[in-house]
């Protein structure tokens, strides 16, 4: 006989309730089989009453309180995440909600039941202890920070995708906000300075010995890379935060932030030159060439180092 929309009543619930309790089940311990899951898988698709169907509202709350106060681990959060973010692709089985048509399309006209509405104070106190509990967790961090691996001057991630100019601009004035109010932390040894120093130990040179990576000049202000020996300094430039006049060509245009490094850097150049002397000698290298070919830079450092040998 089927049984397809039958439903128990409260009465037959709590029987089969209090009938459960004590019984071990015939399948505790056991597992089943690979062939076995996806029998059972394929059934339940097939069979599935809710199949296009949706739950009403006193349904969802139950479902919402019922889950209310659950602990839910890192990994599965990380599950959940991944699901939304390629279910279209994936979708657990099913044909993809979208059947290949770009988001935008598909949403066309749709209105997000939030638009307009804003968290209460509680609610925003809520998400941020949630949020600052999340990124204590070493494992988190370690996730966020491969997955979002950005740099503000390419305006590319490491898996290749790259921002529009106008996105890319709204992330460089974010970051210069911080830069003017002091809460930007300092950055040292960039990726441009490792490529640099990979290629030097390549050559032969050795780190403390050879050059000095991060040197404190006359305690007057840090500098990339040091040789003391031989009285260089090389100094690697970001293109956009020194003012590459090759991407740069109107200097009218340039960020006050951009001119403030550049007039640093020419105080810099002018101090050092005058020093001993005029012993000491500094190159600049800029970001992009590091970029296009390290190889060529290092070479122009060892063409310093050895014509500064021969004097």
């Amino acid at each position: 006989m089927s049984r397809k929309g039958f439903r128990h009543s409260e009465e037959s619930k709590k029987k089969i309730s209090l009938a459960g309790i004590g019984r071990i089940s015939g399948m505790k311990g056991k597992k089943h089989s690979e062939e076995t899951r996806k029998k059972m898988s394929a059934s339940q698709r097939r069979l599935n009453i809710w199949t296009g169907r949706k739950h009403n509202s006193d349904s969802i709350l139950k479902m919402s309180l019922a889950h209310k106060g659950k602990n839910i681990s890192l990994k599965t959060q990380f599950k959940k995440r991944d699901i939304r973010l390629i279910g279209n692709k994936i979708n657990l089985g099913r044909t993809p909600w979208n059947k290949g048509k770009k988001m935008s399309v598909v949403r066309d006209g749709y209105i997000h039941w939030n638009k307009g509405k804003h968290s209460s104070e509680e609610s925003k106190r809520r998400m941020s202890e949630s949020q600052k509990k999340l990124w204590r967790n070493p494992e988190h961090r370690k996730h966020m920070s491969q997955s979002a691996k950005f740099s503000t001057n390419t305006g590319r991630f490491r898996n290749g995708h790259e921002f529009s100019e106008e996105t890319k601009q709204k992330i460089r004035e974010y970051t210069l906000n911080q830069y003017e109010s002091g809460s930007f932390p300092k950055q040292a040894n960039t990726k441009p300075e490792r490529q640099i120093k990979e290629e030097l130990i390549k050559r032969g040179y050795e780190e403390e010995i050879d050059f000095i990576h991060q040197y404190n000049f006359m305690n007057k202000f840090m500098c990339d890379f040091c040789f003391p020996n031989q009285k260089i300094i090389i100094e690697v430039d970001g293109d956009f935060w020194h003012g590459n006049p090759i991407k740069y060509i109107d200097r009218g245009k340039l960020h006050p932030h951009q001119i403030k490094g550049i007039n640093r850097d020419k105080s810099k150049d002018a101090y050092i030159k005058k020093v001993d002397n005029g012993s000491w000698r500094i190159i600049r290298i800029w970001e992009s060439d590091i970029y296009k070919d390290v190889v060529k830079c290092v070479d122009k450092i060892i063409e310093l180092l050895n014509s500064k040998n021969k004097i």
